[in-house]
């Protein structure tokens, strides 16, 4: 497993009187058996003061903390643990520790490091021989938006945009096992979503008899006001509009301050840049950017502004455009000018834009009519791209609604406005009840039901879906625990993408099942093509272990990414969930019913049971039984139910078969 691999050791605890350790990797034992220490019971590893204090971190709302833990011990030196909390649910936690005793002996040197180490105007990361984080300095931490308790044991690979290709990567791990060292542009994701490009070089530490145990990371932020590579790759006549953020402001100001017309501000997205990165390759978007830059150039030189804006994103000012009319005209002839194709090494490549527009007033400020016109860009997004939206009232409404449902979200766990919904799935043979999907439902008092498809991208946003998704986990087992024999199916539960980056999810999914006596084929874990291809490397590293632990594992709303075949075959999932996009047409579309037909072979040929989603009618159950679809589900079957009501549909399911059976 890939826990048992880090140098630190982690521990899954019940926090019960005596923080009952329900489970452990290689390096918290070997720690455990160097000092004699229970693993057990993690209580009697502290002091009452310490065990206090352990209690108020899990306690508090941020989970995520770092604290050190100090004895001394029977031949008088001082034992000397650091912990970091990784994440708390209910009665449950994850911690983490590494054995710091080291550090009294070089004290003063060790402080000194440590100044030396945060006042470094670098991002610096030091990872152990298996690349995984055990040291960040705080410029890496007002950078990434991360704090150092909340990464310590990841991958930086957690942290990239995407954009660069497996390639990249091969190449850079090439030069740092061969060379000791690499240096170049990596693109990385904030927490909050944004993409930054960074300067990095990064070195190989190795002990006296050559074996690496450590690797070093510096890096500085590429400012995007600073685009003397992307205007070099144009024209002169082009590339002396190309203006920084400030800059652009700077000259929206000037205009509004001497003249009396408006002046219109387009803020302009590329839409779907990350797909265009996995298939070409980091190469392919920087070609993409400044394409978009050289037509932007030729559409608004020498009167309009164009600026570089934050990665995929630009802004263009246009003073001669003061009317909504005029804005939308020119809009549109954005959109098709922008949609050309690109030709790079030889392929024509498609791609579509997403437009904001504002129109600012002399009164306006320009901060404030750029943000209005990159909300209505996100509007646009929002649409499904390639169009333009206006600015208005409704839009600022709804971004500050997002704003007011981010900030109820990040304390909903405690409030307990959260439950679950079971939809129950059907043998499509015999009508007997399999297995179950649960739903996860949002009752908020200030916003009433709040649907998932609001909360759910919200909470991958604010970096909280983690704690939901363990939420979720824990009681499927709680509900599962109190039906009992009434129910033996399984339930159905949905990894998100963020989920399968986390490299202790199979060791922390198994100790919560174990604490609760649930049997591992009673949970099915359900992972979609966009979840896998986030992070493509970590997600087949944790999807492997899931495998191995026994879960059972489905691929859902197959059809709708990039249906990838190697995921199919390389991973050897047990069902295969068709979207109901595919079931709703299927009955008056002859291509969705060939689809539908051509997946069905696909998963049966793979050993794959297939579950149809959606199913609404007889007609459809009917054709589907015919095509050999395995299982159903939908409002046909029942919709979601609360627990109560599911258990009363068991109930009802399980008496009229004894029915039948007596007649």
């Amino acid at each position: 497993m890939v826990m048992d691999q880090m140098d630190m050791g982690f521990i899954h605890i019940h926090l019960d009187n005596n923080i009952s350790i329900i489970s452990f990797n290689d390096k918290f034992n070997s720690i455990a058996k160097k000092y004699n220490k229970s693993k057990s019971e993690l209580s009697l590893w502290f002091s009452d003061l310490e065990r206090e204090k352990i209690g108020n971190l899990i306690n508090n709302q941020d989970n995520a903390s770092v604290f050190e833990s100090e004895e001394r011990l029977d031949d008088g030196s001082l034992l000397k643990l650091e912990w970091a909390i990784k994440s708390s649910h209910s009665n449950f936690a994850i911690l983490a520790v590494r054995d710091i005793s080291w550090r009294e002996k070089y004290k003063d040197q060790w402080l000194l490091f440590e100044r030396i180490f945060h006042s470094s105007h670098s991002s610096v990361a030091i990872t152990d021989a298996n690349n995984r984080i055990i040291k960040v300095n705080k410029r890496f931490e007002e950078l990434s938006g991360y704090r150092y308790e909340e990464v310590i044991g990841f991958d930086p690979g957690y942290f990239s945009s995407g954009r660069q290709d497996k390639e990249f990567y091969r190449n850079l791990w090439h030069s740092l096992i061969n060379d000791g060292f690499w240096s170049g542009i990596i693109w990385n994701r904030r927490k909050d979503g944004r993409e930054y490009p960074e300067q990095k070089t990064i070195y190989t530490v190795k002990n006296d008899e050559g074996e690496i145990t450590n690797y070093f990371s510096s890096g500085t932020p590429v400012l995007y006001d600073d685009v003397t590579s992307l205007s070099a790759s144009l024209a002169p006549c082009q590339s002396h509009s190309i203006l920084g953020q400030e800059g652009i402001i700077g000259r929206i100001n000037e205009h509004l301050n001497k003249q009396k017309d408006a002046i219109t501000v387009f803020y302009i997205g590329i839409d779907k840049m990350n797909k265009l990165n996995r298939h070409g390759g980091i190469a392919l978007g920087d070609h993409v950017i400044r394409t978009t830059l050289s037509r932007l150039t030729d559409t608004f030189t020498p009167k309009g502004l164009i600026a570089r804006s934050v990665g995929d994103e630009f802004i263009v000012a246009a003073p001669y455009i003061s009317t909504p009319d005029q804005a939308a005209s020119v809009s549109q002839h954005l959109l098709e000018t922008l949609r050309d194709s690109v030709e790079y090494q030889g392929i024509e490549w498609k791609f579509t834009v997403s437009i904001g527009i504002a129109i600012a007033q002399k009164t306006d400020r320009p901060k404030n009519i750029i943000e209005s016109a990159h909300i209505a860009m996100h509007h646009a997004k929002e649409q499904g791209g390639n169009c333009s939206q206006f600015f208005d009232l409704q839009i600022q409404q709804e971004a500050n609604d997002s704003i007011l449902l981010e900030h109820e979200l990040h304390n909903v766990l405690y409030k307990g406005e959260l439950s679950l919904h079971y939809q129950p799935i059907i043998n499509a043979k015999t009508g007997d009840i399999f297995s179950a999907e649960a739903l996860l439902r949002w009752n908020s008092p200030k916003f009433g039901q709040v649907p998932p498809d609001r909360f759910i991208p919200l909470a991958e946003h604010c970096g909280i879906i983690n704690d939901l998704g363990f939420w979720v986990v824990e009681e499927v087992c709680r509900q599962l625990a109190r039906w009992g024999d009434h129910y033996k199916g399984s339930i159905a539960i949905n990894l998100s993408a963020q989920q399968l980056q986390h490299t202790e999810l199979a060791e922390h999914l198994k100790a919560t099942l174990k604490s609760f006596n649930i049997p591992i084929n009673r949970i099915s874990l359900e992972i979609t093509e966009t979840a896998m291809i986030h992070d493509a490397q970590s997600a087949i590293s944790v999807v492997k272990d899931l495998k191995t632990a026994g879960f059972l594992l489905s691929i859902d709303d197959f059809g709708t990414g990039y249906s990838s075949l190697s995921y199919l075959t390389g991973f050897q999932l047990d069902k295969l969930k068709i979207d109901r996009c595919f079931i709703n047409k299927m009955m008056t579309e002859s291509q969705d019913q060939l689809v539908t037909k051509a997946i069905i072979n696909l998963a049966k040929s793979l050993g794959m049971k297939v579950v149809a989603e959606g199913v609404e009618d007889n007609e459809q159950q009917q054709l589907l039984c015919e095509l050999g679809c395995d299982y159903l589900q939908g409002y046909l079957i029942s919709k979601p139910l609360t627990n109560y009501d599911f258990y009363q549909f068991i109930a009802s399911q399980n008496l009229l078969t004894d029915m039948e059976m007596v007649s």
